[in-house]
């Protein structure tokens, strides 16, 4: 038995909360992960895991999506009654944050056919005519300012290191009109490709004001989007959802009659 405990060791108490945060039992969760059916009961009283027992365990507390995906690849391997109560929980838990339940709407309503770096403009343009419109915002997220042009870095590396799955789901923090919104502003923007967007993000991002966060971020606030794109609309005369299609029109082209 291995007795010898480090920093990286995952603790027993750590692994009581991986199994109440997806509602699995310690055997099946042992069996969805290959391993020998009495491994995780033997971790919780006490031996010690080793360490790439550890870090495939300890990926499972800040990674629900990777749970997700050894749920889905291999829940033949449990009951059917484990899976869907263990499902059921995950799901809670992946769209309990609002930006990732607006992350995975938006992948559903693409049927998957959209990069993360577009997801990233579609989740930029609803959080600022949320904020304009309805002076609501969407998510508590800040809008990060960075060389990129990536507004929503963390939620971009999550979704790019989970992409492959899409999580199908009925969004139930989501209200129907809050659907209806991301749903205008996704086809409103569908049209136009990387190019377009970047010419709108730089065009806009010199005219913004810029703050930095308590981690010292350079971020754009809620406040600041919400007064500038409301100037913006109004300048272009739209004043509800049903006329946001013609903002990326008439704002490509006011970007090109600058540029001559």
């Amino acid at each position: 038995m291995n007795n010898k405990r480090n920093e990286t060791t995952i603790t027993s108490e750590e692994i009581m909360s991986i199994l109440r945060r997806y509602n699995i039992g310690k055997k099946p969760l042992a069996r969805l992960l290959g391993w020998g059916e009495t491994t995780i009961l033997r971790y919780i009283d006490g031996d010690v895991p080793t360490c790439e027992y550890s870090k495939k365990l300890r990926a499972f507390l800040g990674d629900p999506e990777y749970y997700y995906e050894i749920l889905e690849n291999n829940h033949n391997l449990i009951t059917g009654v484990a899976y869907r109560k263990s499902r059921k929980a995950t799901l809670e838990t992946i769209l309990s944050s609002r930006i990732n339940c607006i992350s995975y709407y938006i992948m559903n309503i693409s049927k998957g056919d959209i990069s993360t770096r577009y997801l990233q403009n579609i989740l930029y343009y609803s959080q600022v005519f949320s904020l304009a419109l309805y002076n609501k915002e969407l998510f508590a997220e800040d809008c990060m300012v960075n060389d990129e042009y990536i507004p929503y870095e963390k939620q971009h590396k999550r979704m790019e290191r989970n992409s492959p799955y899409i999580i199908q789901c009925n969004c139930i923090t989501l209200t129907n009109t809050e659907k209806n919104f991301i749903k205008e502003i996704y086809d409103a923007f569908s049209w136009y490709g990387p190019k377009a967007f970047n010419e709108m993000t730089k065009y806009d991002r010199s005219a913004i004001k810029v703050t930095r966060d308590q981690n010292d971020n350079v971020i754009f606030t809620k406040d600041s989007l919400k007064e500038y794109y409301k100037e913006v609309l109004k300048k272009y005369n739209i004043s509800t959802i049903n006329e946001i299609n013609r903002y990326p029109r008439m704002r490509l082209r006011e970007i090109g009659e600058r540029a001559k």
